[in-house]
């Protein structure tokens, strides 16, 4: 091989290996780009979980008001009693 063809393959294997890395780091920017992305919907997510959750603690806070309300006054259907875990259930109306 005389030293013209050596120059030209040196050029190639120089350009092809350029676009390579070319191609990687656009690859790699637009990987960058995808992640905050996808860390921002992660945050958005997070945040409406915890309201959600505090209206759930709410609703259980409300809803537990409202049955012992009602067993204070006698006012259950069921003639039950109220705990913690929810309404104590009548034998005989259940069965």
């Amino acid at each position: 091989m005389d030293a013209n063809w050596a120059i030209i393959v040196a050029a190639v294997v120089t350009a092809v290996g350029g676009i390579i890395v070319a191609v990687i780091q656009h690859a790699r920017r637009q990987d960058s780009a995808e992640h905050g992305l996808v860390m921002d919907m992660i945050r958005l997510i997070h945040i409406s979980q915890k309201r959600t959750e505090n209206k759930l603690d709410k609703v259980d806070e409300r809803l537990s008001q409202h049955l012992q309300f009602h067993a204070s006054e006698g006012m259950l259907d069921n003639h039950g009693a109220v705990h913690q875990d929810g309404v104590d259930t009548d034998r005989r109306v259940s069965s």
